[in-house]
């Protein structure tokens, strides 16, 4: 039984802190506490689709989560994102969960750019939830999107909304996804420095702010270092670039819990973006 009871006060923590469909996926984003709204490559599937236009032409990426050392709480996912004339076409899965809970969502997305400022995004999904062998299976459709708008060669403001329509999941007790709102910049101080902010509200808790630096040491080294509130956490972590791929690594302190690990693999078809 406190087992039981620690995994559950686990879980509940585990969603708070990091949302339960993987908004905090990618080594990067989990570097920079999640801040991510106003930032655009492959791994905008999972957090502002507008910024999947920033896609010149195939990317792929895989990342996997242990949070807190318990393999209950295991958070995993991947993407392809692809460009098609004018617009960028992306996939992306995300599970987490153990046999007794599980949640996934699937995502089908497109991006396209509005002139030299302005890119939007708009992504489907299909999200499942399931308790246990006895209570069964539950299953709901969503939608979200977001836009990018560059104010100049260094200033970017954002926003994103998730779940406008707060699927229902089941009847009883009007279960619901919530929605989630997030608006953010992010500034370019150079070639090596960058910040990036926002403010994240799910209907369910209190809004949070979150906010991350990126400094590059050279062209193949970068790290990375964040903070967010609702609840407090620092996270921290680094990436280590090799022709095409990109290797992330990257960890978040909740001040009862520990630490949870982050790694991801990332391919950028066309790597001058």
């Amino acid at each position: 039984m406190p087992r039981l009871l620690i995994l559950f006060f686990a879980i509940c923590i585990a969603e708070k802190s990091f949302g339960q469909f993987g908004d905090n996926a990618g080594g990067r984003s989990t570097g920079m506490a999640g801040a991510y709204v106003a930032l655009g490559d492959g791994w905008s599937a999972f957090h502002n689709q507008a910024g999947l236009a920033s896609v010149k032409s195939i990317d792929a990426g895989v990342y996997y989560e242990n949070r807190f050392g318990l393999s209950a709480l295991s958070d995993k996912g991947l993407f392809v994102a692809t460009r098609f004339g004018k617009g960028v076409f992306a996939a992306s899965y995300h599970s987490f969960g153990y046999s007794e809970y599980a949640s996934s969502k699937g995502g089908l997305a497109y991006a396209m750019g509005l002139g030299e400022k302005l890119d939007v995004g708009i992504q489907l999904n299909y999200y499942s939830v399931r308790l246990g062998e006895n209570y069964g299976r539950a299953i709901a459709v969503s939608a979200e999107g977001g836009f990018l708008f560059r104010l100049n060669s260094k200033l970017t403001l954002a926003g994103h909304i998730s779940n406008p329509n707060r699927a229902k999941l089941s009847e009883y007790l009007d279960e619901r996804i919530p929605a989630v709102f997030r608006m953010g910049a992010t500034y370019t101080f150079s070639k090596n420095v960058l910040f990036t902010g926002e403010v994240y509200k799910d209907t369910q808790f209190d809004a949070a702010i979150r906010a991350g630096l990126e400094y590059r040491i050279s062209e193949s080294i970068a790290l990375r270092g964040g903070f967010a509130s609702a609840p407090r956490q620092f996270t921290f972590g680094f990436g280590w670039k090799l022709n095409q791929w990109m290797f992330d690594m990257a960890a978040a302190y909740h001040p009862v819990l520990g630490f949870n690990p982050h790694v991801s693999f990332t391919y950028a078809g066309n790597t001058e973006k």
